[in-house]
């Protein structure tokens, strides 16, 4: 199953989404389930069903909000690829053993289509394509073996970074936390969809030119055990992200640097659970 947040004249509308077309909760059923993270906790199958009898719209003109609008936590891998590790390492780096959070606001996030504002501040900005899990089942302490039965679904993401405020600091945050910095759909795939993610491929692009490209399989750290991790020190909720890092090819670290200027556009592609558009524009 497919689902997708839409901006409509009733405001953010959830929806089920087949093909080109998207089922939108009716009011009665919003009254109810308000959004797809209370849809998430509530249950997904049986509001699919009774999406199913919605009379369908075509997707084509329609405006995409974040898939998930309002995660109460987003957390970001940082450093999850080895090649990533290798472009950016700085002699005598050591890096630790245990997996490198950081955190994003909802604020940050933007829909499909949405344009990415190149701050007038930053002249460093990069994309960084991701894979999104998306929990599903609320947990604390989860077992590696047990991670995977609290995703629900997974989304396309784009960390884009500000480089210069990134790197200003110890801390990441600054850096990637400005609005429309995180790119966050067009949907969220449910994880029974989506399958077994190793053999799957991440692909970022930049103008139509392929800048990253990798398997899954290539975590440092997999997605089971960074559901384990991030559950060892804060409680999952329905709704929440999990950044899962992004691949080599990022475009501060190539010669000359690739990044992100108005007039461009920035697409993030992963196998089975889609493609989602950015362009780039610049802040008045």
């Amino acid at each position: 199953m497919k689902f997708a947040t839409m901006e409509t004249a009733r405001g953010r509308v959830w929806g089920l989404v087949e093909g080109d077309r998207v089922h939108l909760a009716p009011a009665d059923l919003l009254a109810r389930v308000p959004d797809l993270k209370s849809a998430i906790a509530a249950g997904l199958a049986p509001l699919a069903a009774d999406l199913a009898a919605v009379p369908p719209l075509p997707l084509a003109g329609m405006v995409h909000a974040p898939v998930i609008p309002n995660p109460e936590q987003i957390f970001c891998a940082g450093l999850n690829y080895v090649r990533h590790r290798e472009e950016t390492a700085a002699p005598g780096r050591v890096y630790p053993k245990y997996p490198v959070i950081f955190g994003r606001y909802a604020t940050s996030l933007a829909g499909h289509g949405t344009p990415i504002v190149k701050p007038r501040n930053s002249d460093v900005v990069d994309f960084e394509g991701e894979l999104v899990a998306i929990i599903g089942r609320p947990g604390r302490h989860i077992a590696r073996d047990d991670a995977l039965a609290h995703v629900a679904g997974y989304a396309c993401f784009n960390d884009v970074s500000m480089r210069d405020w990134q790197m200003r600091g110890e801390q990441w945050t600054p850096g990637k936390n400005f609005p429309t910095s995180g790119p966050l759909g067009p949907v969220m795939v449910t994880a029974d969809e989506v399958g077994p993610l190793g053999d799957l491929w991440i692909r970022t692009f930049l103008d139509g030119v392929e800048m990253q490209a990798a398997p899954l399989r290539d975590f440092v750290f997999d997605l089971p055990a960074l559901v384990a991790y991030v559950s060892g020190f804060a409680e999952l909720r329905p709704g929440d992200l999990i950044a899962t890092g992004t691949p080599g090819g990022v475009g501060f670290t190539r010669t000359p640097p690739v990044l992100l200027e108005p007039g461009k556009v920035v697409e993030v592609a992963v196998d089975r659970v889609g493609r989602l558009s950015n362009p780039v524009v610049a802040e008045p």
